[in-house]
């Protein structure tokens, strides 16, 4: 296989090669339906599983992509490249793979970020009968994200009174909490939802069931979106000083890990977050399994030049959920615009993420089987 042959141009293609490849791999393979929402052409969505070694491994490397849809594209382009180049023949002893195909196959398939609910996965994994985090600053910045038309004075409005806020709270604090979460807007950006969504609420089933008698557990959820050509960034949400931390940075090198370095590739501070999947799968295997890994970002974006070319992705998946409609005239224009951010068809961003997923599955396995001999030894 071609570098670049393992991208697939819908969720439907990508699932059905990522079905056929784990099964002629011998992997053990699950379906979950989601009966909640329909593809573009009436089609079945799912999440699908492919488990790829001994069941009883004591080390597992969880494996996701499409926790926010579109940026699906590379993460099973990866996952593809990996089953079909023989990964599931040069598993270490007592090493498994557990490879999730499509997080969101709502998002995946539309070309969204979101599900079905405008919810962002990556903030909806938490206790929702608790009071929800609160983001006091969203509701001055809410008005200027969701304007009816994506016109020049709704541009002009944003930038205006974008610069009176940022002025009197600073750009970080702005940056945040647009992207940290909020759970007061339904329409609006980074949503948490008021409920665990069927996506959040499936994997965690999944989790609790396949992995519960897993002693490691390395964790790859393949995202897309900073400005780049396929290069990775690593955020890793354990705390410093912390096991997983440290398994992080054996694994991926600890300039890779360091977080002055995540920043400037990042562009910016990193945002605060509540509800990630990260964290939710490490509680829900607290009991019994130690838990390392990252949300891996193959920089994907072009380069922007003010804060309203920055946001207005999102904001027009916004305007074609609530104002405009996925019908409307804009719409495949504006879909094809939102996918060209995150899953561009450049070459040599196709190229960059097959040879970077490829290194990075390699030291991941080989550092587990080192994490489990070292845990055996103990």
């Amino acid at each position: 296989m071609t570098e670049t042959a393992a991208f697939s141009d819908t969720y439907t293609t990508a699932r059905d090669r990522f079905l056929e490849a784990a099964q002629a791999a011998g992997g053990d393979v699950q379906y979950y339906v989601n009966p909640h929402a329909k593809g573009p052409s009436g089609e079945t969505l799912s999440m699908d599983t492919a488990w790829f070694g001994p069941r009883d491994a004591s080390a597992v490397l969880l494996n996701t992509c499409g926790t926010h849809g579109a940026e699906g594209f590379a993460g099973s382009a990866a996952q593809l490249d990996w089953i079909k180049e023989g990964g599931p023949t040069t598993l270490p002893p007592g090493v498994a793979v557990l490879m999730v195909h499509a997080v969101n196959p709502f998002g995946f398939a539309w070309c969204l970020r979101g599900t079905e609910n405008n919810v962002d996965l990556n903030r909806n994994w938490l206790d929702h009968s608790a009071p929800h985090p609160e983001n006091p600053l969203y509701e001055q910045i809410h008005p200027l994200l969701c304007p009816k038309r994506m016109d020049e004075k709704a541009i002009r409005r944003l930038l205006n009174e974008g610069a009176r806020l940022i002025a009197k709270h600073g750009l970080w604090s702005i940056e945040d909490a647009i992207s940290r979460g909020q759970y007061s807007h339904p329409d609006g950006f980074h949503f948490g939802g008021t409920s665990l969504e069927w996506s959040t609420a499936t994997l965690k089933e999944l989790v609790e069931r396949e992995l519960a008698t897993t002693r490691q557990v390395g964790f790859i959820d393949w995202h897309t979106g900073p400005v780049g050509d396929g290069e990775l960034i690593y955020l890793c949400f354990s705390p410093p000083g912390s096991p997983g931390l440290a398994q992080a940075k054996h694994w991926w090198g600890r300039e890779a890990l360091n977080a002055d370095h995540v920043d400037q590739l990042w562009g910016s501070k990193r945002p605060t977050r509540n509800g990630i999947l990260f964290w939710g799968i490490e509680e829900a295997l607290a009991s019994h399994a130690t838990f390392a890994g990252a949300v891996v970002e193959f920089r994907s974006s072009s380069p922007k030049s003010n804060a309203a070319e920055a946001l207005r992705v999102s904001m027009l998946e916004r305007w074609l959920r609530f104002e405009g409609g996925l019908d409307a005239p804009e719409a495949a224009s504006y879909l094809a615009e939102i996918r060209e951010d995150y899953a561009p068809d450049r070459e040599s961003f196709r190229t960059n993420v097959i040879r970077n997923a490829r290194t990075t599955y390699e030291q991941t396995l080989a550092g587990l089987a080192e994490w489990r001999g070292a845990d055996a030894a103990d």
